[in-house]
């Protein structure tokens, strides 16, 4: 069941493996708060919806994220990324893009004014608990 949506999580910098760290770590900060909330009793997958131009590594999240869950309701949760494509419009032409990296100008124009519409999110869109009461009742 979900426990929880559009989660948002703290912006980080730099391209070194310890944003991944902390960001991991303010996810499970996130996921143990809601399964408080939730009354549940273990979460057995967090959606996480990335933008394409975020320098987060997906591999390395989920290392931090199995270290660190370790002894918590989230031990053995499995992480789910969902990409987000980056898209921009150009105050010079009007025209809607993908940027491909962090360097670009519009493909139409070739302006540098432009407005990142999507790309650099970063959130929880879901948690998926289980509760105490969600096992199977045994028969005689």
């Amino acid at each position: 069941m979900p426990a929880a949506g559009n989660l948002l999580l703290p912006a980080a910098s730099g391209r070194s493996r310890l944003h991944e760290y902390a960001i991991t770590e303010s996810i499970l900060e996130i996921v143990q708060a809601e399964v408080v909330r939730a009354g549940a009793e273990k979460v057995d997958e967090i959606t996480l919806v990335v933008g394409e131009l975020t320098t987060f590594v997906d591999s390395s999240i989920e290392f931090y994220f199995s270290e660190m869950s370790r002894g918590t309701a989230a031990e053995g949760a499995r992480l789910r990324f969902q990409r987000i494509e980056a898209r921009a419009h150009c105050a010079g032409c009007g025209a809607d893009f993908r940027p491909h990296n962090a360097f670009f100008t519009c493909p139409q124009c070739r302006s540098a004014v432009f407005e990142l519409r999507q790309g650099k999110e970063l959130f929880i869109e879901s948690i998926e608990v289980s509760h105490p009461n969600d096992k199977g009742i045994e028969g005689d």
